[in-house]
């Protein structure tokens, strides 16, 4: 099986770039559906931690998928708390935050397609989203 490819972006600059796309991602959301904007940004939560599963080519270790199918239903239950919940913009940005530790944690292991940069960027990601969904409630 072949290694996943690797990319001269450093973790602190893929980190970096992930915040900044992360926060810009949750502004455009906020100015083109303010009304949906928490239960866009909530149920979001769902897609992005399947790119793990998803990025599966085979399975050599089933902790790895595990983890991963895990992952996906805590992001599935903090959505679902997020749209219904008093605190729903802290809850959202928990579930984003948590998600970021995932990414930091998380080694995807043999069979998988995730470039070795892709949990710096994403984890900076989802830590631009729940700062906008803390900063702008």
């Amino acid at each position: 099986m072949s290694e996943p490819p690797t990319s001269p972006l450093s973790t602190p600059v893929a980190v970096a770039v992930g915040v900044g796309c992360g926060r810009l991602t949750a502004v455009a959301v906020r100015g083109l559906a303010p009304a949906a904007r928490l239960r866009v940004l909530s149920l979001s939560l769902v897609p992005v931690a399947l790119v793990y599963p998803l990025a599966r080519t085979a399975v050599p270790d089933k902790r790895a998928i595990l983890r991963e199918a895990g992952g996906v239903a805590a992001m599935g239950f903090v959505a679902a708390l997020a749209v219904r919940r008093d605190r729903a913009n802290q809850v959202a940005a928990g579930g984003w935050l948590a998600h970021a530790a995932f990414d930091l944690i998380h080694d995807p292991g043999g069979g998988s397609l995730i470039p070795r940069w892709y949990p710096a960027l994403c984890a900076g990601f989802d830590v631009g989203v729940a700062w906008d969904l803390l900063a702008k409630p």
